[in-house]
């Protein structure tokens, strides 16, 4: 068992191995692939169609995941999963800010400036007050 360990050690030396956008590739792989069998088992001809292209696009992601571990390019590999965290954060950062201003809302109100259009957070029950932007100083009236 250890020889083995061993050799996987030693193959895997220099090259890339996993990261964030190979789990996300082997899941979408993995959810694509059942997908695809289950349209596959439908008797309807567009659904058998469907289904082989979820099987063949899920067999890319899987191919493409594994070249990404055995890859011996780890700058390229890097840069990739860079790519990928910052459409991730672009795609998901908004319902991050969602869900903190739900939670937020019985203390603070939020209003976005009429000039550069960035949110600002006031505090809740302050009556009419003068908002200054934290990013332009424009100042505008708002009721919190």
């Amino acid at each position: 068992m250890d020889r083995l360990k061993e050799r996987l050690r030693k193959f895997m030396e220099g090259r890339y191995g996993a990261d964030e956008l190979n789990r996300f590739l082997t899941l979408c792989g993995w959810v694509l692939l059942l997908l695809g069998f289950l349209l596959s088992g439908i008797q309807n001809k567009a659904a058998l169609i469907v289904g082989s292209v979820l099987v063949t696009l899920s067999w890319a992601f899987l191919i493409l995941s594994i070249f990404r571990t055995l890859s011996r390019r780890t700058q390229e590999r890097a840069s990739e999963n860079y790519k990928y965290f910052v459409c991730k954060n672009r795609l998901f950062g908004w319902t991050r800010a969602l869900k903190s201003r739900w939670q937020d809302r019985k203390v603070h109100r939020y209003f976005k400036c009429p000039q550069c259009h960035a949110t600002v957070r006031v505090p809740r029950g302050k009556g009419k007050i003068r908002i200054t932007c934290p990013k332009c100083k424009h100042q505008f009236i708002k009721k919190s």
